[in-house]
């Protein structure tokens, strides 16, 4: 194939995953059909009839033959060394070929470690972490890293991060799995490490640059973070933590599912312990997992490497500047924000100097940052952002004609993403 041929044939590409969108399934469908994304393009879809496979909205959707936003997207990507993956390539992961609701696309930053001949391990775990997640999140990603296999994760605020922190600590390989673009950093406190990725591991998404963090993005991206590993392994959860999304996605997709033992009991636990009930095999230590790589991968596994000290973990998060989102005391039922808990327990891991971070002093240039965060989100979630009462208010306070509930909730969630508002007890939110 030529190098235009090779140009057109990733346009083509590009434009069906737009086109596709998160349907399940119907990438599948269509290539089954029609045998390339060009052939599809190609395709007279403006008076075919609806079907179950093909609903009305995306044969409109296929019916639009315009190539402009696919060549932006192209363009951009060439322009800043990210690169675009898709099925037929051959560093696209194989383990993902075989989901029915495969990415159209896959756009990364970095290197992804060669998944054939390097198993890779899924850690996901609760934003909401008692120190000793935050411990088992950091030894986890450590033990497997330095045992042999990459550390997959979603780069949330907590486990997710910590995992990743101990993955490039243990100098293995670690991929973030992001819900936007890859050109997002997602949470904004976690911009420093997002960059650590791109340069020593990988930051993938099936999301096109320039994608912002939505609800509804977060639940589908799990299924890449599952899909890529043989394994998973949920570091803390309580029962209604999106890392059950993931362990969802592991089982459905016939993966090997881990989870580390809490305390009965305690609410971060429950989530954990409810998967151990229903099956899942316990992951005491990162060997429990390399385990059951031993005699797929008996070149590439490390068995019975030490763990790293309980300290390291702070140190991590300090170090890479990693988002350690709200952390729990044992026995405590109400969340403390990143913020506060972060001064008793985590002191320092917010660096003041960061550009990026808008928790830094109220002496820096807090405005300013928070300015720039605002750059990065929809212009109706900026205005509400505007909007909110400096006082703890409830949704349904804030909801006017400009914004009704809907789009309170969609943008609250966004900007608690980005650390702008703060969730609290009793379904009420604080501005940042």
């Amino acid at each position: 194939m030529s190098e235009k041929q090779a140009g057109e044939s990733l346009l083509y590409a590009v434009w069906l995953a737009d086109r596709v969108g998160q349907t399940p399934g119907l990438y599948r469908v269509l290539l089954g059909e029609f045998g390339t994304p060009a052939d599809v393009y190609r395709a007279d879809f403006s008076a075919r009839e609806e079907s179950i496979a093909i609903r009305r909205a995306s044969l409109r959707r296929l019916s639009d033959k315009s190539l402009d936003a696919a060549r932006r997207t192209v363009d951009f990507c060439v322009t800043r060394g990210i690169t675009i993956l898709t099925p037929e390539h051959e560093e696209y992961p194989s383990l993902l070929r075989d989901l029915p609701d495969l990415p159209a696309v896959l756009y990364v930053r970095g290197r992804l470690p060669d998944f054939a001949h390097v198993p890779a391990t899924a850690v996901v775990g609760t934003r909401k972490m008692t120190a000793y997640g935050m411990k088992r999140a950091y030894a986890l990603g450590y033990g497997l890293g330095r045992g042999g296999s990459a550390v997959v994760s979603g780069m949330a605020a907590g486990g997710d991060s910590l995992a990743l922190c101990g993955a490039l600590d243990a100098g293995g390989f670690a991929v973030a799995v992001l819900g936007c673009g890859v050109d997002r950093a997602y949470p904004s406190g976690n911009r420093y490490l997002m960059e650590e990725l791109a340069e020593r591991g990988a930051v993938i998404s099936e999301y096109p640059p320039g994608t912002d963090v939505s609800p509804g993005t977060f639940p589908v991206r799990n299924r890449i973070i599952s899909g890529l590993c043989r394994a998973t392994v949920v570091t803390e959860a309580d029962a209604h933590s999106g890392a059950l999304i993931t362990a969802r996605c592991a089982k459905n997709q016939g993966r090997e599912l881990f989870a580390v033992p809490g305390a009965v009991g305690e609410k971060g636990s429950e989530g954990v312990n409810r998967l151990l009930a229903d099956g899942a095999a316990p992951a005491l230590t990162a060997d429990d997992v390399l385990r059951s790589y031993a005699f797929l991968y008996p070149d590439r596994i490390r068995l019975g490497r030490a763990e790293p000290e309980e300290e390291d973990a702070l140190r991590a998060a300090r170090e890479h500047r990693a988002d350690v989102g709200s952390l729990l005391r044992s026995g405590q039922k109400q969340e403390q924000s990143g913020k506060e808990a972060g001064q008793a327990l985590l002191s320092g891991i917010r660096i003041k100097h960061r550009s990026n971070d808008i928790n830094r002093s109220k002496e820096g240039s807090g405005q300013q940052e928070i300015s720039s965060v605002l750059t990065l989100v929809e212009e109706k979630t900026g205005a509400l952002y505007r909007s909110l009462p400096e006082e703890v208010f409830t949704p349904d306070e804030v909801t006017n004609d400009r914004f009704d509930i809907g789009d309170v909730l969609c943008a609250l969630t966004v900007l608690e993403c980005h650390s702008l508002v703060r969730a609290l007890p009793g379904g009420k939110y604080q501005k940042i």
